[in-house]
Order: structure tokens, then sequence, then C-alpha cells
């Protein structure tokens, strides 16, 4: 059978018979966003096929005739037939722990890992488990009964023989909402859309959020304004999948604390003044009515724990995807890297969280030319000794820069010279020192300096003054909890970026910007939303909601907002650190 070798993690998978690309990436632990669950409809999947002659065509309305010509294919359309390479272009989950054969999921917690908590040294794999979600449909004598994790069991209104019970896994971000449709029966998912939170009109940040939900009139208009964004999203997901929005009777909604709030229509005001109060329950369930949700009506939602007003469920559920955080033994930095930055170390058993505000800029709000991860943004920056080199989603021009595409900017235009260590840009004739293709580059935009990319889309002095906002606020938050744990950065054996980056970002920029303390860039491992992935493991088996109600009892929280030290960190982080500068002397040698 063909070879698949997979960019860009460079790995080989033997491909099955009749095989697709994108179900032997799964098998290889590497899960593609594909709403249409493998119809060939949405045109997400995206792969270059290196050579592009080596495989046949995948037409599709998102695919040109030139990125056609240069192997963009589709994963879920494409079966190969001889030895093949490929680069992955959508965004995707990596997921090196998967195991598909047999009934054992690394994902899945057993009794016996629960029994660990009160003794560490216990045997946490002795038995296997399989899947059994929170929610099943059961009949006795022709009436339907929903048999809820914790509930009673009830009589199921407005159901029908031969329906399968569903479920949803909601990510209320600061900045997007995702969902995800699931088949409870079988734990598949089914089809995820996504969409710009429209609470974004209210502001970019939980502050602004939480001064606006404030009032009565304000938090119906916010609770409103997000429960029709969700709404929508799940009728697409149900109209993918030709699903009755009857059939869905679990939900599990991750998000900041303050999002969730807004979600369930509670008073957000306590967020915002000390003691930062959290006004709803966690690690519970609730009727779906509280959240306004398009679901059936005896459906339940579960939230799971939340730690603090500013370390929400989204941080809870993503550690369940965070390989090792709760190991006694390990040493691990989990970093959720978005509007709210959230971030959690775990020093050999001693579990600390923070957060901290870092703004939109990482999210490609609050940039100039900034955008989400779409086809024709600009994904990877770097240079081949004389210019810019980049890349873009589905090689097409360049519309607008996201997330990753930000970062390695930022990096190349401080290593070449363009942006100096306090954050300042060069204007168009300080040009000395820099490569030709460099300086040409160089404008004023609104009197202002700016770097031109392609077209009209340009990186500015504000945009890096964004970034420098966003990254040390984020920095400053981890030296803190570095402190707090008694802990050098060399002694951290793994960090986990989590958030809306491409997979193409090179992890030795987040050294380069400052975000990341030296050294630690070569034990980055990019772990996509996971949050959706954790509220996606919470549906598919209820053992994973006792073990992070358990686990997260042992997390303790850092309030960084009243330590003295932190304004301090955060102006020193601001600055971008020393590097060797590539300039036209440097060129030339």
């Amino acid at each position: 059978m063909p070879t698949l070798t997979i960019y860009p993690i460079a790995e080989s998978i033997e491909m099955r018979r009749g095989e697709t690309v994108r179900d032997a990436l799964y098998r290889a632990g590497v899960e593609v966003d594909t709403p249409c669950n493998g119809q060939g409809i949405c045109g997400k999947c995206l792969v270059r096929v290196d050579p592009p002659e080596s495989a046949e065509a995948t037409p599709h309305p998102e695919i040109s005739p030139e990125q056609e010509a240069d192997g963009i294919r589709l994963a879920c359309q494409l079966k190969p037939r001889k030895d093949m390479t490929i680069h992955v272009l959508s965004e995707y989950v990596r997921d090196e722990y998967r195991i598909l054969e047999g009934n054992r999921y690394p994902d899945d917690h057993t009794d016996e890992e629960e029994a660990s908590i009160a003794d560490p040294g216990a045997a946490t794999h002795a038995r296997s488990k399989t899947r059994i979600p929170a929610a099943q449909v059961t009949e006795k004598e022709g009436t339907f009964w929903l048999c809820y994790d914790r509930e009673p069991q009830q009589p199921l209104s407005r159901w029908v023989k031969g329906r399968s019970p569903r479920g949803l896994a909601i990510d209320i971000g600061t900045t997007t909402l995702v969902v995800t449709l699931m088949a409870l029966d079988t734990c598949r998912e089914l089809s995820t859309a996504s969409s710009l939170n429209p609470q974004i009109r209210f502001g970019h940040d939980v502050v602004r959020r939480i001064q606006a939900g404030s009032t009565p009139e304000g938090l119906a208009e916010l609770a409103q304004c997000v429960r029709n964004g969700l709404n929508e999203l799940i009728e697409e997901v149900c109209e993918d999948t030709k699903t009755d929005v009857n059939e869905i009777v679990d939900v599990v909604i991750g998000g900041n604390t303050t999002m969730l709030q807004l979600a369930a229509k509670i008073d957000p005001e306590p967020l915002g003044r000390v003691p930062f109060t959290v006004g709803m329950q966690s690690g519970v369930s609730y009727p779906a009515a509280q959240f306004g949700l398009a679901v059936h009506p005896d459906a339940r939602v579960y939230v799971p724990p939340v730690v603090h007003a500013y370390v929400g469920g989204d941080i809870s559920a993503g550690l369940l995807v965070c390989h090792g955080f709760f190991e006694q033994s390990a040493s691990v930095l989990f970093v959720d890297i978005g509007t709210n930055g959230e971030m959690g170390l775990n020093a050999s058993g001693k579990c600390l969280m923070t957060s901290t505000a870092a703004g939109p800029a990482f999210e490609g709000m609050g940039i100039s030319s900034g955008t989400r991860a779409q086809i024709g943004a600009l994904e990877r920056v770097g240079t081949d000794g004389h210019s810019l080199v980049y890349k873009t989603i589905g090689n097409a021009p360049v519309k607008g820069i996201c997330g990753s595409g930000i970062i390695d900017l930022t990096a190349a235009l401080v290593k070449m010279g363009v942006i100096e260590g306090s954050g300042r840009m060069r204007r168009p004739g300080e040009i000395d020192g820099l490569l030709p293709d460099i300086a040409s580059r160089l404008v004023e935009l609104n009197e202002k300096a700016a770097f031109h990319i392609a077209g009209d889309v340009y990186f500015t002095q504000d945009d890096v003054r964004q970034v420098q906002l966003a990254k040390s606020a984020i920095r400053a938050a981890i030296d803190i909890l570095m402190t707090e744990a008694g802990i050098e950065p060399a002694a951290i054996h793994r960090v986990v970026i989590a958030g809306g980056f491409g997979y193409s970002l090179r992890p030795e920029n987040l050294e380069v910007i400052g975000l990341l303390p030296p050294g630690m860039g070569a034990k980055v491992f990019f772990a996509g939303n996971t949050c959706r992935i954790g509220c996606v493991r919470l549906l598919r088996n209820v053992s994973n909601r006792r073990f992070l109600e358990s686990r997260m009892q042992r997390v303790e929280h850092v309030p960084i907002e009243t330590r003295p030290d932190f304004m301090d960190l955060y102006v020193e982080s601001m600055e971008f650190p020393e590097t060797p500068v590539f300039t036209k002397a440097a060129e030339n040698r």
C-alpha cells in the first residue's frame, strides 16, 4: 500500500485500501477541520501535494485553477494510488497520543485513575473502559426516557423511534464561536461550524463586555446576541447532517467565565470588581433553556469546572488535551493564547493557573490587516537573505495576516532590523544597513511608519504596539507562575500552546519576540482549539467529567492583578530581546 508523508509534522503512515487522506490523517493523530464530515462540500480540508502531478485534481469552488496546478487538493476526496507527500494547509488539532485499535482511548479515564487521586501510586491503566456518554435514550413500554448523568430518569417528549441522540460541543470564545455536532451512540463527530462572536460590537475584551452587560438591558442584549450566533451555527451543523434539533439532548459549553455568564444571562458585574465573584456553578449541568439554545427542550448543558472569574471552563476542558498536565512527575506549561490569555503550570504535581488580558492581536483582531486563518491569510514569514519569503493559506494572493503570520512577521522584522528592541519601526528614510528590498517596503500610513507586504496589506507601527501589549502580558504571567512554583524554564519538559494559531508558526519565533523565555521554543507543542476538543471528550465519555472535576480541585489560582511585581514584569517584557540582526552588511559577509 502507498505511504503518505505528512508535513509539517514530518511523519509517514501507510495508507489502507480505499482510504482517503483525511482518514489517514486522523489515524496519524491529525484532526483537520471538515465541517461537512468529508463530503467534499465545505472545502476546508486543504492539503498541498508535492509534486502536484502525483495526485488527481479534486475540483471545488474554493480551489482556483492556479491553486490546483500548484497541488492544492481536498484531503477528504484524495485517495493516493502511490507514495505521496502532502502539506496540511487547513487548521488542525494534533493528538499524537490517539490509539485507534482496541477499546482503550487515551482521552478516556478509568475508575482506577479516579482512585489514583487519593493514591498517586495506584496503577492508572489497569482496566480498559469503553466510552459512555452522559446522555442516553432508552425505550420502555412505548415511552422514551432520557437517562442523564446524576439526574433522575425522565420521560423524553418529542422523540421519534429511530432517532439517534446527538450532542453539541460549544466553544464560546471572546472573538469566535465554534459548534461541533456529535453522534452520542457512536461518539463520532458529524459537523463543525464557526463564526465571529457577534458580541464583538460591544468590545474586543471581557472587561468591556462586563461593563456592557452590567445593566439589565445590556445583559439581555448581550445574552440574546450570543444566543442568536450559537443558534445560527446549530442550525448550520444540523442542516449539514440532516439532523433534527430535537435529537440534541446533551451540550457541553466551554468558555471564559464572562462568556459563560453572559450566555446564561447571569449578571457579570461581580466579575469586574474585587473579589471577582463567579455567579454560576460549574462542573454541573443546567436545563438547555438557561442558555437559550435551539435544542431538545429536555436537553442538559454541562459547564466544565471554573477555577476563577478569569480562568474559565474553556481552560479546564482544554487540560484534557494537554498530555501530562495532571501527572505527578511532569512539569508542563499550558498557554491558551486568546483575547484573555489563560495558562496553567504543573510543576511536578503542583498545579497553578492564572490569566492575563492579552488582547485580540494574536487572533488577527486589532491589527490593521489582520484576519482569521482562511484562504489568502499570511501564515508564515521568513527571509531568503534578499527579501521576505512568505506563505499564505492555500498559496493564494495575500488578503491579510493571521495569528501565526503576525508572530512570524514581527520576528522577521526584528531580526532584519526594521523593528528595534523598543518596538519602534524604522521610517522610509532610515534605510542604513537594510537589505534593498526590505528598505523599499518602508512607507508611511497616516503619518506613521508601516511595512508593505503586498497589495493593500501592511504591517504598521500601531500593529507592533498591539503585538507588544499582547506578548508582554502573556510573558509576565508565565514568569509569575514559574516564580510561584519555584521552577526555572529549563526544568519545564513540555510547553503546550493552545489557540487559533496556524501550524506553520516557527516555535523559535515565540522566543524571538519574547513571548516565551529563552530555550522554551524547542519544547513547544501546538494543540489548536483545545477547548473544542476538550468539550468533545466531555461529551463522549462521562468518566472524563468525573476525572476533570476531581483533578481541578487540586489546582491553585494565582491572582496576578494584585501582585506588585506584575507591572514591572509587564513593562520589562515589552522590549524585544536582543537578537542577531540580518542586515545588508550581514549578507555581504
